[in-house]
């Protein structure tokens, strides 16, 4: 393992990000956090940049760490695998965070994990809970492990409007969970609120279609005095991606037998199509949606869960660690004082039900008291300064910097 930095010296930091996805803000919270850390010297180098690899080459003789963001393999790794032997030559410690820490086609986890040992990583950050970082990564022996969740960016997700001001009751921005996930918490808790008739009436602004990039998300939130969300992750995460390869092959015959093309989540198009422009992108993902050329992506969204989980997860037991952790969105909504209705989780041992969030129970038996509980300024507004207090005193953007410079230290 190369040699630590010392504590009472200023590091220089090489960070490696990948600038491709505008609806992705906690790509840009992370990048912005080291990049105005007072205790660190930062490069920060656009792996989607050409010639990406040559100046991670010369820049690594003048660093004391590479930090790679989560954007760096999160979707893919195609931006990765150009400076793989750039980082192998590396004498600095690589500390890597890992996005998309659940199995989907087209970001294999196991792949990920290949990589990760291949790279001999120092340190693997994880926003998992720390037991199931170390289980998802026990092959990954040169490397330790340590739980980096998420948290608040508050200079771009702060408190504008009072909670009387805000027009919309429960508003959500978010994607409904495919079938490879083998969990329809997040689906079940969007239809309920979608589907009843609340007494007395809500008024509720929900979708599953529409993204916001950061300022946008911020300004919805702000108009909102509640949202709706589960913790983040999957209960069958897998170091192998098996029962993910094992759906594609189902779906994949299904779509030979029924003629037409479907292009594959993981095809050499897919980082042309992440250069294009975000409206251009936009577009193709319309037109792939219907005809005789699809989305790999596109089919997996209209795929029966039901029926997927009942053939491939029923008897596939759930992974020996708890395998859910808190996500940016939740912080985000702590940030804009916006009160979270959630099924009851751990949230990384962060958040308190009842006391940071409205739990419901996983049967949403008790929605109609959890309602009550929102329908009362004063209990909202307990819950929402008491999770703006907890997360401004030690869950920023700036207090994850401030650990991650501890492990370079270590």
């Amino acid at each position: 393992m190369p040699p630590a930095v010392p504590r009472d010296s200023v590091p220089r930091l090489l960070v490696l990000y990948a600038h491709y996805a505008p609806t992705l803000s906690y790509y840009d919270d992370w990048l912005e956090a080291f990049r105005a850390a007072p205790a660190a010297a930062v490069t920060a180098i656009d792996l989607c940049a050409p010639q990406a690899a040559q100046r991670v080459r010369q820049a690594l003789r003048e660093h004391d760490a590479i930090v790679a963001l989560h954007s760096a393999n999160g979707d893919t790794l195609e931006y990765l695998r150009p400076v793989l032997g750039v980082l192998k030559d590396r004498r600095a410690p690589l500390l890597s965070f890992v996005g998309n820490e659940v199995n989907l086609p087209g970001s294999p986890l196991g792949e990920k994990i290949a990589l990760l040992r291949e790279l001999d990583t120092d340190w693997i950050l994880t926003q998992l809970p720390l037991q199931a970082g170390q289980w998802l990564y026990a092959d990954c022996t040169g490397s330790r492990v340590a739980a980096v969740p998420h948290a608040l960016e508050p200079r771009a997700f702060s408190p504008v409007l009072a909670q009387p001001q805000r027009p919309v009751d429960i508003g959500v921005r978010s994607a409904r969970y495919t079938a490879f996930l083998g969990d329809d918490e997040r689906n079940r808790l969007f239809e309920l609120f979608q589907r009843e008739r609340f007494d007395p009436p809500l008024h509720c602004d929900i979708s599953t279609r529409e993204r916001f990039g950061r300022a946008q998300w911020a300004q919805f939130l702000n108009r909102c005095k509640a949202t709706i969300s589960t913790e983040a992750g999957s209960w069958y995460l897998e170091r192998d991606d098996r029962t993910v390869n094992a759906i594609r092959d189902y779906v994949r015959a299904g779509q030979r037998a029924r003629g037409g093309i479907v292009i594959a989540a993981d095809s050499p198009l897919r980082k042309l199509g992440h250069r294009l422009p975000w409206r251009i992108r936009a577009l193709l993902r319309r037109m792939l949606r219907h005809g005789p050329i699809r989305h790999e992506a596109l089919v997996n969204e209209e795929l029966p869960l039901a029926q997927i989980h009942e053939q491939f997860f029923a008897r596939t037991p759930r992974a020996p660690v708890y395998s859910k952790a808190i996500s940016s969105r939740h912080f985000d909504a702590i940030g804009t004082k916006t009160c979270q209705i959630m099924p009851r989780g751990r949230f990384n041992d962060i958040l308190v039900a009842d006391r940071h969030y409205l739990a419901l129970e996983p049967d949403h038996s008790n929605v109609h008291a959890v309602l009550d509980a929102f329908r009362d300024p004063g209990v909202r507004a307990r819950i929402v300064d008491e999770a703006y207090e907890l997360a401004m005193s030690a869950h920023t953007y700036a207090h994850r910097v401030a650990q991650v410079r501890a492990l370079i230290a270590d």
